[in-house]
């Protein structure tokens, strides 16, 4: 079952492209001639939808001037970078730029760094002032001593949420970054993965290309445990949202689902789903199966003599029900869970709009833990053109 979720768009399209000027010190004069429009100087990295194409001026600037640190010793490479004394570093236009050490990646000894940079908002003409919940978007960079200087390496630019953690990939990577890319409007969580090679940084896999197979879930989760003698697993958990079943990003409804997947030497790939019972994932069943006119899965669904207020039920009585009182189930529908107080008598309800009417499903589920459908009625709400 693939889900059907947007892809993320983390460049935010209100702002605006013009000249940066700030101000900074010596070891990093070239940033303040960085302009949004200059051309590239650094060959980009692979086109992904998690890299974005936010124009990245920043990249030789950095490796510029951290060329003039010739020690490991992070504190310098800090103070070249303003990180350590961040009030006098108007750059980031009041933001604070974060160096954050990785650990050891290529088994050098030398921790590696990760460089967030607060991209800031630019100033154009009429000064357009950023919304009033506007967030940083960050470019970010892997630094690497290579036992004389140290390298910069382009991860991803205009991200607004993402954490990163080390994770074993065996050979011949061994150890790769996973940075966790948070998605605002569908609170989806995409991974990237990148591996260090001569102290450069490359994309191995990101969750987000036309060929991955991550499942995305809503809200979700994204953990990494490790397997004696075998890769790092990938733990995703979160709200599943089935196709013919829509429900709001940010809300409750919905049903919890956790997918494992293995490495497999170049990509993550699920492995095992699991699906935690509940009514809305009755729900999905029931439609999905009436849906494809498998009547006997439908049927394992419900409290068959209450459901068809019989004293003896069968499969075909419930086939001959649904096809003359519920044939909307049989066809090509899309139904929505909107969100109801928790506690109400119709937590559960789900809904079709069709033109000028809207249907409105009033489920009853039994109390056993199976919550099989013991009841379903329909009522119907005129809908003003």
């Amino acid at each position: 079952m693939r889900l059907a979720l947007p892809r993320l768009s983390s460049v935010r399209i209100s702002r605006a492209f013009g000249v940066l000027w700030v101000a900074v010190p010596s070891c990093l004069l070239l940033l303040a001639l960085a302009a949004f429009g200059q051309e590239e100087q650094e060959p980009p990295p692979a086109e992904t939808p998690a890299s974005t194409t936010l124009p990245d001026t920043f990249l030789s600037q950095i490796t510029s001037a951290i060329q003039g640190v010739t020690t490991k010793d992070v504190s310098a490479l800090s103070k070249c970078l303003r990180i350590a004394d961040r009030s006098e570093s108007p750059a980031s236009g009041g933001l604070d730029n974060m160096l954050v050490p990785l650990g050891d990646m290529d088994g050098d000894g030398v921790p590696e760094m990760l460089l967030k940079w607060a991209i800031p908002d630019v100033a154009v003409a009429g000064e357009v002032a950023p919304a009033p919940d506007s967030r940083p978007l960050w470019a970010v960079y892997l630094l690497s001593w290579d036992g004389a200087h140290w390298k910069a390496s382009r991860l991803l630019s205009g991200v607004e949420d993402l954490s990163q953690v080390l994770v074993r990939l065996g050979a011949p990577v061994g150890f790769g970054l996973a940075v966790l890319v948070q998605d605002a409007d569908s609170q989806v969580t995409y991974p990237v993965i990148f591996e260090l090679k001569d102290h450069v940084a490359s994309l191995l896999w990101d969750a987000q290309r036309d060929d991955s197979r991550y499942e995305p879930l809503l809200q979700n989760r994204v953990s990494f445990q490790d397997r004696p003698g075998a890769p790092t697993e990938m733990i995703v958990t979160g709200r599943a949202e089935p196709g013919l079943l829509r429900v709001k990003p940010k809300g409750r409804r919905g049903f919890q689902a956790r997918t494992d997947y293995h490495w497999d030497g170049k990509s993550f790939i699920p492995a095992k789903t699991e699906y935690i019972a509940d009514q809305d994932y009755t729900i999905y069943r029931f439609i999905s199966a009436l849906h494809l006119h498998d009547f006997r899965s439908a049927y394992a669904l419900v409290v068959p003599a209450e459901f068809l207020r019989a004293d003896s039920p069968t499969l075909d009585a419930f086939r001959n029900f649904v096809q003359d009182h519920w044939p909307e189930f049989l066809q090509d529908a899309v139904f929505e869970a909107p969100e109801i107080s928790v506690g109400s008598s119709d937590e559960h309800v789900f809904v079709l709009s069709k033109p000028g009417r809207r249907y409105v499903y009033h489920p009853v589920f039994s109390t056993d833990g199976k919550f099989l459908l013991k009841n379903l009625t329909r009522t119907q709400e005129a809908i003003e053109p």
